[in-house]
């Protein structure tokens, strides 16, 4: 499962933010996440729920995700279209060339705490 390792990270980082923003208390972390990473939500909340007592002032956080659906573009046609499955194909024009516009991201979209 790589949620944990995701999740260890994105502690990591919102740590380093907290401490620059001087922050005091973290309330919320909302993540944007590629469909194409494959992630489940409640693997990413366990772990999440599990991890935050080690980090002091996420306590009582809670992790908000966004997920962005997989699209792709047709570099023969120009058309552009969104996938669920990883068949990178045209159906307009049955172009094998094309490239992954959207669906790869993973992000801290914001961190929502309080200052001292």
């Amino acid at each position: 499962m790589h949620e944990g390792a995701i999740v260890h990270s994105l502690f990591d980082i919102a740590k380093e933010i907290k401490e620059k923003e001087n922050l005091i208390k973290i309330n919320e972390v909302k993540i944007i996440v590629g469909k194409f990473h494959q992630i489940v939500d409640e693997v990413m909340d366990m772990h999440f729920n599990l991890m935050k007592s080690e980090y002091a002032g996420f306590e009582d956080a809670i992790l908000t995700m966004k997920e962005i659906e997989v699209q792709i573009k047709c570099n023969e046609c120009g058309d552009q279209f969104q996938i669920d499955e990883p068949i990178f194909f045209c159906e307009k024009c049955e172009s094998f060339d094309t490239e992954l516009i959207s669906g790869k991201e993973l992000h801290i979209e914001t961190i929502e705490g309080m200052k001292e």
